[in-house]
Parts: C-alpha cells; structure tokens; sequence
C-alpha cells in the first residue's frame, strides 16, 4: 500500500519530523524519552524500525535492543552479549560489513567474567565507542534501549545513569516511556545525573482511528476488504453494548467468508465473532460458532494456517468456560489445545496451553486434576532446545513438576534430577525461577484465561 494512504505510514512519518524538530531544541542532549500514550507505542517501535533502516531520514543514529533487563549488575554483560551476536549475524548476511575492532571484542568478551559488572560496564563503553568510531558519523549515536522485559525500572534508570556518565559525549540512550507511568522519571529528577536530557512529549495519535482507517480501505468487493468493515462495525457494537448490531454485523461476516474457498478465513470469522460476543455471556451463540470453527479445521488439517485459527478456536472454548465458571471444561480444553499442539510439532503453544491449564487447575483447587498431566508437560517441554524454551513460561510448568518430585521419597537419583532440573531453569530463566509462578498468578487475576 502506498505510503500516501497509510494511516499508520503516516504518522510515523510524523513521528520522524517530530523528532527532528524537538531534537533542535536540546542538540546535546544524551538521553531521550519518547513519552507517549500506551496505545501509541507500535508507532514508536515502527519510527525505530524505519530508522534502523536505509530509509531513515533523522541525522542520528538509532541501534535499537531488546535485551531483557534482569538486573543492574547483570545488564551490561547481557548488553554486549546481544550486541556481538547481533553483529554476527548481520554480517554473515552482509559481507561487505567490516568491522575491524570486532574480532578482538568478541575474544575479550569470551575472557569477560559475567559476575563482575565493573568490567562488564567498561567493556560496554569500550564497545560501543569503538562502533561508533566504525561507524563513522558525527551525529550522535543513540542507542534504543527497549528490553523485552523489565524487572526493575529504577535499577534500570540508575544503570542508564551510570553508563551514561562512562560514554563519550556523542553516545546516548532513547526510550519509550509511557505518559500514565513515567518510569524513566528517575534520570530526570537524580540530582547527580549531570548529562543533558531531554522527554518528546507525543500527543494522542489516535491509533485506533489509524486502524479502523486502514482496515476499510481497498475495494469493498473484496471479501478481505469486506470481512474488515465487518469486524470495525462489531467492535463498535461490543463497545456500545450492542448485541444486535454485533450479531447482525456477525452473521454478516460469515456470509462474506463462507463465499470464499480459504477455510482459514472462514474459520477466523467464526473466532473473531465468538470473541465479541464474550461480554455479552450469550453462551449457546458462543460455543456454537467456536465448534463450527473447529469443525471447518478438521476440513483440511494439513493446512497450517488453519491449524493455527484452530489451536486458537481450541483456547478461545477454554478461555470462555473459565470465564462463566465452569472451570472443568475450560481446564479440559486447554488439555485438548496443548494435545492437538504437540500432535503438530507446535510446542510454544502447546507449552503455553499447558501452562493455562495448570494456572487455572490451582486457581480453581483442582490441582489434583492435573496431577498426571504435569510429567507429560514437563517431559515435552524439557526435551525443547534453549533458545527456543527460554521464551515461553515453562519455568511454571517446571516449579509443579519439582513440587510432585519433592513430594516423593528423596533418593540419590531423585536428588540429582532435582539439581540438574535447577541448574537449567536458572540458567534460563534466573535464580527466582521458582517463585516467578507468583508474579505470573498476579498478572492474569481477574482476567480471563486465553493466549
């Protein structure tokens, strides 16, 4: 789609020209926050995107990470270690990248003790001044920091601080920080933080506006097109508390995809219809439309595309049935999602299931409903490679499985297999492994079960 008709196009288009202007204004600046809306952060996300691009347009220069912030004392080293990992990557697929210094770096790295966050940090600063020397630009370079996770903003506001005051003065840190939080107001307000700073206050950018904009464009004899218009009316209906309309505009959608010969569309219509409908409790219509969309998956189930509206149809079931309580079903069919899952070799969902069922087994008292099903899960999930386990929740599949072990008789064996268990879930997920079940119990109260 051109960028002229691009809603979403647009206002990052904006957001580049914002920059630019604020960015006269304190040209010395060494740290920056974009302070935004919630809503208005993939605009901000897509403005790093594009100008980590060859289509950027600011002077300066963004390098954008997403490394996970566990500690003050641990950041740097995870820092660097994304870094030279990303470099590689990026030069194997662009060989004409020569970077000299980088050989050298990435032996000293190998030499550095990820205990001591002293040298940690100053191997940091020497990293990136010298990619910056490589890089060869006289704007400044600012680096994106915008974790993946955060464990603590106000360990991480001191870190940025620390650092900072180690960089040369053409290196800087940019966040995203949102107006309702403030998180990063720390770096502003600490009196011994001597280095300029600077917040880029965005006004509302009505990304829904954007959204409803974008989805109803295109010729509106395309189903696609068609089937847009369809869900904007029955997200306005749910929003007003409108079932008839929602239902009207529902049926609607059905119509238009039945018409068409891709059964994963077909099936999405019946998903994305059930999901309005959830507020309303109207039960018979719910289940209905959810089997009919798992009916339709069973047409053809060596599509993968339709496997997945499929395995979604399956939480959707599950999650409705712990919403109006009927805690039994909905436990039953998160089992039956992760089986279907792990039939299809689709093992971030099928841990992912596995984990809502047994968030919802203890929080209904029924643990001992799973009490078979948690060695299964454990088994399937343990037997994944790192890189991949270390980004879903298996760490709450792992604590209910220690606990059944730690329930039987201690033998040498058992203690063993509980040591070795530990030390890979440290090494994946961090020493509080055990207890992040709490915080993760924490973050769906009072919401419904679906993923």
């Amino acid at each position: 789609m051109n960028n002229e008709h691009n809603p979403i196009a647009q206002r990052i288009n904006y957001l580049q020209s914002f920059w630019m202007q604020q960015r006269l204004l304190k040209p010395k600046a060494r740290f920056i926050r974009w302070l935004v809306d919630e809503p208005d952060v993939p605009l901000v996300n897509g403005f790093y995107k594009l100008e980590s691009s060859p289509y950027g347009k600011i002077e300066e220069t963004l390098v954008v990470m997403f490394t996970d912030f566990e500690s003050e004392t641990s950041f740097s080293y995870a820092l660097a270690k994304d870094w030279l990992a990303v470099y590689k990557t990026e030069s194997e697929k662009h060989p004409e990248l020569q970077w000299v210094d980088y050989q050298s770096l990435d032996r000293d790295f190998e030499l550095l003790d990820p205990e001591n966050n002293v040298l940690a940090n100053l191997f940091l600063v020497e990293l990136l001044t010298k990619f910056k020397a490589y890089e060869g630009k006289s704007a400044p370079l600012y680096i994106g920091v915008n974790p993946r996770k955060i464990t603590d903003h106000a360990a991480l506001c001191s870190w940025i601080c620390t650092l900072i005051e180690q960089l040369p003065e053409n290196i800087g840190f940019v966040v995203t920080d949102y107006k309702k939080n403030n998180f990063f107001e720390s770096v502003f307000t600490n009196e011994e933080a001597f280095f300029e700073k600077q917040t880029i206050r965005l006004k509302n950018q009505d990304i829904q506006g954007a959204y409803t904009k974008l989805m109803t464009q295109g010729n509106p004899n395309d189903p696609q097109v068609a089937f847009r218009k369809c869900m904007v009316k029955m997200g306005e209906a749910a929003s007003k508390n409108n079932q008839d309309n929602l239902i009207k505009w529902g049926e609607k959608g059905l119509h238009i995809t039945k018409q068409t010969t891709d059964l994963p569309f077909w099936a999405s219509a019946h998903l994305i219809y059930a999901g309005y409908l959830f507020g309303f409790k109207d039960t018979e219509r719910i289940t209905n439309l959810l089997d009919k969309g798992i009916q339709i998956g069973k047409k053809q189930p060596e599509d993968k595309a339709l496997l997945g509206v499929t395995l979604q149809l399956y939480s959707y079931k599950a999650a409705y049935y712990s919403f109006i309580n009927k805690k039994e079903e909905g436990l039953e069919w998160f089992i039956k999602q992760a089986t279907l899952a792990r039939e299809n070799e689709e093992s971030i969902v099928a841990i992912t299931a596995y984990k809502n069922a047994f968030l919802l087994a203890e929080q209904s008292s029924m643990i001992s409903e799973v009490k078979d099903t948690i060695p299964i899960a454990f088994k399937y999930g343990y037997a994944i490679e790192d890189s991949l386990l270390k980004i879903t929740e298996f760490a709450y599949i792992a604590f209910h499985y220690v606990k059944l072990l730690r329930e039987e008789k201690e033998t040498p064996d058992l203690k063993e297999e509980l040591k070795t268990i530990d030390t890979r879930m440290t090494l994946l997920f961090g020493d509080t492994w055990e207890t992040q079940f709490a915080s993760l119990r924490k973050q769906i109260k009072n919401k419904e079960l679906a993923s």
